[in-house]
């Protein structure tokens, strides 16, 4: 055994420090294990232990076990001061952080649908609430949320489908006969003869293998052939286990690089009717009233709210004007919706102006609610002229056309 030690120490270069080490068994008989423990030298473990951050244990990883994790996404959550931050940042936290530090344990485990469950929980009232904990009802429900943005979400990702799909490269591992101790193990042990294309698992084998198994019967059955396959995807695989909606009618909007973050998430929850108008308060037995709180007299819609009410158009005329553009004839929601086409750069402009606007009109209904007062139109024309021309000077024009270019450095004008 001593010799196996100095062997290992000269073919690697590493010299190993037996008193940060420690020795772990399964399987094997107790007097065996203590006569490996007296000729190395290394202590002997107890599992389950932590290695690189994560719990490391031969049974079934449980909820206890993955507490570390949910309290990391808590305490990373309660650092951030996210009540100050406005939707969209909210979410690139969420898809650059939150959900960063379940892709790591991910890789390596099987997380129990519990755990899975209650990180949604928490990055979902992290979203509407700025908190880690929050029963109240979401604006948009999660589903919808982790849809791509192609079917009408925000492309975050459903955690138990990446769970799933980062698997799925052991089975894939097995399947193209990489050349890796445990592939070569796994072979000796569960598959020997047996094709792995054709392989069921025993009742007595492991619950991480039996869900190997299970991520391979779903990616055979739907996903692609396996054969020819030089590197696995977990993207790709991910957007095929995912199942697709209908693709949204208003999908070039979200290829449009000159809308501010802000702007646009305030467009997509207007493109699927959830702002907390009069008239949906009302069918949620919160209000008493669906009276508009800018006119006074019609009902509060997301049609009336934006570009029906006659101070909006009044404020749309002062931005058509300074911008020169012809304003769609009907309802701008409609034109919104029914917009199908990518946009040339013009276009795009045109929409990141209007998002802009639809953005302040709901801030000056929000103020009419609590304080009482509106703007004047001009008021409200100098806050989008403002924010479009702050977002103008860093972006790049790509357009070659030069009536194109020359407008957009007239909106650039003070």
């Amino acid at each position: 055994m001593l010799k196996a030690f100095d062997y290992f120490s000269k073919a690697t270069g590493l010299v190993m420090n037996k008193s940060k080490s420690n020795l772990y068994c399964n399987g094997i008989a107790e007097q065996l294990i203590k006569e490996i423990e007296v000729a190395s030298g290394i202590k002997r473990g107890v599992v389950p232990f932590r290695y690189l951050g994560v719990n490391v244990s031969p049974k079934r990883l449980s909820v206890m076990d993955c507490n570390c994790l949910v309290e990391k996404v808590v305490d990373r959550i309660r650092s951030l001061g996210s009540r100050k931050l406005s939707y969209a940042g909210r979410v690139m936290l969420i898809k650059a952080v939150l959900q960063t530090l379940h892709s790591y344990w991910a890789r390596i485990f099987i997380l129990p649908k519990t755990v899975i469950g209650k990180i949604e929980a928490i990055c979902r009232a992290y979203l509407w609430y700025g908190s880690d904990h929050k029963e109240s009802p979401a604006l948009v429900s999660w589903e919808k949320i982790c849809q791509s943005k192609k079917h009408g979400g925000l492309g975050l990702k459903d955690l138990h489908v990446w769970n799933l799909a980062t698997i799925g490269k052991y089975a894939w591992w097995i399947a193209q006969k990489k050349d890796h101790l445990w592939v070569r193990w796994v072979n000796s042990v569960y598959i020997k003869s047996t094709g792995w294309m054709d392989y069921k698992p025993r009742m007595g084998s492991s619950w991480a293998w039996r869900k190997i198994c299970q991520v391979k019967d779903i990616i055979k059955d739907y996903l692609f052939t396996w054969n020819g396959l030089e590197k696995y995807s977990i993207q790709e695989s991910y957007l095929k286990l995912k199942p697709d909606g209908m693709q949204v009618q208003w999908y070039p909007w979200m290829l449009n690089r000159w809308i501010l973050p802000k702007h646009f998430f305030m467009c997509w929850l207007i493109a699927h009717q959830r702002l907390l108008t009069q008239d949906r308060l009302i069918r949620m037995n919160i209000a008493h009233s669906n009276c508009c709180f800018l006119c006074g007299s019609q009902e509060e819609s997301h049609p009336h709210l934006f570009f029906d009410y006659l101070y909006i158009k009044k404020c749309l005329l002062l931005v058509a004007d300074w911008c020169k553009i012809i304003l769609p004839a009907i309802n701008c929601i409609q034109w919104l919706v029914e917009w199908r086409q990518p946009a040339a750069c013009r276009k795009k402009v045109t929409a990141m102006i209007l998002a802009c606007l639809i953005y302040y009109v709901w801030q000056i209904r929000n103020l009419s609610r609590l304080d009482g007062y509106v703007w004047r139109p001009e008021v409200l024309f100098t806050r989008v002229r403002r924010d479009v021309q702050s977002r103008l000077y860093h972006c790049d024009v790509r357009s070659k056309k030069a009536n194109v270019i020359n407008w957009i450095e007239y909106l650039k004008k003070p």
